[in-house]
Parts: C-alpha cells; structure tokens; sequence
C-alpha cells in the first residue's frame, strides 16, 4: 500500500445495479455475469454484494473454482467451453455451455465416471457467429445431448450482440428464432427449464427477451449511458480509480514534458506528477486528452502518460499540494468523470476501462456508506 493509488469499489452501487436488474426482470431469474473479475471489480466481492442472484455467469473453469473455493454456493454457469478440464467442472459443480457432441460426448464420460451429474446449457447462435449450434440444429443437438447419460440439461441460452443499436430489428428478428427454436426442442421432446437470452442491453431495451433469465453485465458495474439506453434507470458507476499528487514542480514558458515532447508549455506552469500509468490501465492513448480531477477542478493530462507516471497541469487550481487525492474516474466534489467518457477519449468501450485496471492496483472496497 506504499503508493496511493487505488481502485474504489463502492459494493453499495452494484447491490443497487442488482436490484435495480432484479425489479426490471419481472420475475426472471437472473444470472449476474462477474467474468473478468467482476469487470475489474472483484469477482468474491460482486458476488457477495449481489448475494440474491440465482446463478453467477463466468467465463472459465479457474474463474468458476475460485469461488466455489471461497465458499460461493450459488449456481455458477460457464459462458464458454470446459474442454479439457471436464472433470474440474463436473467437481465444482460448474454448468457449462455446450454446442458440440464431442464436448459433451467427453462431459458425459466424466460424470458417469465420477458418478455425477454434468449441468448443461445449450448455446445457440443466432446470429453472434461465435460459440453456438445454428438454430436449424438445435432440436437435434438438444435430443442427442438430453440423451446422454449422466447429462442434465439445464438451460439452453443465446446472444444478443446487437441490442443496444437504434435499429431494433436484429435483434427482434434474434429473439423470435429464439423462442421458435425453444418451442421446437420442446416438441422434440426436451424440457428445458431455463431460457435465457437478455444481456444489459436487451434488459432495458428488450423486455420480451426476458424469458426464464437474464443475463446482466455491465449495468451491474457501471452507469449505462448508449444512445438506445436513455430510458433505463439510473444504474451508478462502483469503481473510482485515484491516487495521489507525489510532485509538485513549477516549469518556465517552452519547457517540454515526458516522452516526445508532445507537450511544451506555453506559460510558466505548475506540474503535478501522480502515481499512476498504463502499467495500472491508465491507457497511453490519454495522452494530452485525458483529464483528472484535483481539488473538485478538471485538469488536463500534460504530455504522453508513461508506464508508471502521469504528468498534470494544475497550474488553476488554487492551494493545490503534494499529497492532494487525485480521480481519474468517479465524483470529485461537484465534479464526475464517467467511464464511458474516458472509453469515449480512447475509442473503446466501458468493459475494457475497468477490466484494464490491473492487478497491482489494490481494490479498496467501501459497503454501507
């Protein structure tokens, strides 16, 4: 903890973001993704926060045995494919999605084997063109998987990669091959409990995409502002990155300031240098764009942002010191920089921002005021 800077979890914003989710599903369950490490937010500390969930979605067989490891009871499903570690998932009691024979011919043989039962969902694309049966297969592929022994078909889901675009008809088009291909395994002869489709987007944007369970993200994490989500609550940004001021230094007119001098001060200037760099997902392309705030003021990031280091110019921000806190994102008195503007700064999106914030940024969590 000898540097300052930090990534502030506020637990109460995504226990809010949930039951937010929650009120919105209209009775569906609801599987709160905390892959990635809770989007960079701690998946244990998510998961506890958002302790009403009926299922947590990871992303893979580590990420799903960690919790389980650290006494998370709850139904975990893996989004992607456990190949080659079929027995690690059927011991953790981990569902899995499955859109091959192969894979659960293997799944299969793991569970008779250990004398379990291997928890599945069926994957169906229609239209993500990644993981997934073709719709056209899925009645098949759900008879041949229902067959096996030691198999259990829990749930059977898609993707809606579109939802959250003006143009509504991808999207309507998805969800209604959805629940067409739902029906028709149904006829084939194969319950399936649990229908799931609706990501952040399509739970604002797509109530009709609701069906047994919802699949929240990053609304859970972060304030949701897309042009297509202007109607949905007021879901509340739970991470503030920050530190500290560690240097002060006044510069005369035409002084240059880090690599390349892409930066030369016009006037004498005060230059405050923080701990902090694309080391710790501060990301490079914020060079001479990105702004902080200091004492409640927005200041500009002075020359290109180093691995360790940031420059800023606070040269109007009055009484400032060594030793001021400094936000890079989150509320600062009056003043808030949102995760979607510094997405916006670096031409991606909110996911990669918080996910970006590495490991050796300690997370610093504040529950309950």
């Amino acid at each position: 903890m000898s540097r300052p800077t930090v990534a502030e979890i506020n637990l109460d914003a995504i226990e809010k973001n949930f039951l937010c989710v929650r009120k919105m599903a209209r009775g569906a369950r609801v599987c709160a993704a905390v892959k990635a490490d809770a989007y960079g937010h701690g998946a244990l500390a998510a998961c506890r926060a958002m302790s009403g969930a009926d299922m947590f979605a990871v992303a893979t067989v580590l990420e799903g045995a960690e919790l389980r490891e650290a006494g998370i009871k709850t139904p975990i499903l893996m989004l992607g494919s456990a190949a080659h570690d079929e027995e690690e998932v059927i011991r953790k009691d981990i569902a899995t999605a499955v859109c091959s024979t192969r894979y659960a011919g293997r799944l299969s043989k793991a569970a008779v084997a250990m004398g379990k039962k291997a928890r599945v969902h069926i994957k169906v694309d229609t239209g993500m063109g990644r993981l997934g049966v073709q719709d056209y297969e899925a009645p098949g592929f759900a008879c041949a998987v229902a067959s096996l022994p030691g198999i259990e078909v829990e749930g059977i889901f898609t993707h809606l990669p579109s939802a959250d675009e003006e143009d509504a008809s991808f999207s309507t088009n998805q969800i209604a091959r959805f629940v067409k291909v739902t029906e028709e395994v149904e006829a084939a002869g194969v319950h399936i409990p649990i229908r799931h489709a609706a990501n952040s987007a399509a739970i604002v944007n797509y109530p009709q995409s609701y069906l047994d369970m919802v699949r929240p993200g990053i609304v859970l994490y972060n304030s949701y502002n897309g042009a297509c989500l202007s109607a949905a609550p007021c879901f509340r940004q739970a991470m503030t990155f920050k530190t500290k001021i560690m240097f002060l230094k006044e510069l005369p007119p035409g002084s240059p300031v880090s690599y390349g001098r892409t930066f030369t001060t016009g006037a004498r200037a005060l230059m405050a240098t923080i701990p902090v760099g694309y080391a710790d997902g501060y990301n490079r392309l914020l060079s001479n764009k990105g702004e902080a705030l200091v004492r409640g003021m927005r200041v500009p990031v002075a020359g290109r942002v180093c691995m360790d280091q940031v420059m800023l110019d606070v040269t109007r921000v009055p009484g400032v010191s060594e030793g001021d806190e400094v936000v890079l994102w989150g509320r600062q008195g009056g003043e808030f920089i949102s995760v979607e503007e510094v997405a916006s700064l670096t031409g991606t999106i909110s996911y990669e921002v918080t996910c970006s914030v590495s490991k050796r940024v300690p997370r610093v969590y504040v529950h309950r005021g």
